[in-house]
């Protein structure tokens, strides 16, 4: 696991986790602008870094190495969590085990998804050899080429998400360093690490970007998993707030931060 940082380490400092499968580089048209008042961390994945030769084993040895950074670099304590997808869930568990001080976690329409562990394993076996033969040669199966084409001209800003999605998650300079091993692990224990119900520590505040394009069944997700959570909704699909509106985005996250300190 690697961790990239950037900007003025004077200001607070926001850690940002990525989705599944997806490169460090997932973050990069956002730097810039959370550096106006953010010091800037991004995780970088076992098994999805060019820069290292490791394999993804699980979700609790990613959070182990994570508590370790925040203890050994910032004193256990950092001002903001944002988790993008996978990364909320990341984010969840984080506040769950307790083990760091964190002002405040943004989940970015994180569908916490969770099963049993024979289900997941049939998931993670089915998904993985897709996922892989993605990363590796840069192209779709059939049957998404053709939905995503169509997605083009009746929603182009949901098509524009998925592009830029998809940029962040087949990177060529991944294609050599990416196992199914790593895919089938990461996908698989993030669906069997148990996210409690009512999460609610001291002096940490749960945002949640929620997109109603999800459906309600989410909501009740984030209700059930967080005491009074912060859900902040927006008319829109699974992280497309991010993805197409940069800049509203990072007004949001600083609304988040800031006008509660």
């Amino acid at each position: 696991m690697k961790f990239y940082e950037s900007g003025n380490q004077e200001k607070p400092v926001i850690l940002l986790i990525s989705g599944t499968c997806c490169h460090y580089s997932l973050f990069d048209k956002v730097l810039l602008l959370l550096q106006e008042k953010f010091y800037t961390v991004v995780v970088s994945f076992d098994g999805f870094d060019e820069n290292e030769n490791t394999e993804y084993e699980s979700m609790e040895k990613e959070i182990i190495q994570i508590e370790a950074y925040i203890k050994n670099r910032f004193q256990n304590h950092i001002v903001c969590i944002y988790g993008c997808s996978l990364g909320g869930s990341f984010a969840s568990y984080l506040v769950q085990r307790g083990n760091i001080l964190v002002d405040q976690i943004i989940l970015g329409s994180s569908d916490m998804d969770q099963s049993g562990a024979f289900s997941a394993k049939i998931k993670g076996k089915i998904m993985a050899p897709i996922l892989y033969k993605m990363i590796h040669t840069g192209k779709l199966p059939k049957l998404m080429k053709k939905k995503l084409n169509k997605m083009k001209d009746k929603e182009p800003e949901r098509y524009q998400q998925m592009q830029e999605f998809l940029h962040s998650f087949m990177v060529p300079t991944i294609q050599n360093v990416v196992t199914k091993k790593s895919i089938y692990n990461q996908y698989v224990s993030d669906l069997v690490t148990k996210i409690d119900d009512h999460i609610q520590k001291e002096g940490t505040t749960v945002h949640v970007f929620y997109a109603l394009g999800m459906g309600e069944k989410y909501r009740a997700r984030y209700l059930k998993h967080f005491k009074n959570p912060d859900i902040r909704e927006q008319n829109m699909n699974h992280e497309t707030f991010f993805f197409c509106h940069p800049k509203e985005w990072t007004e949001e996250v600083f609304d988040c931060v800031f006008s509660l300190r």
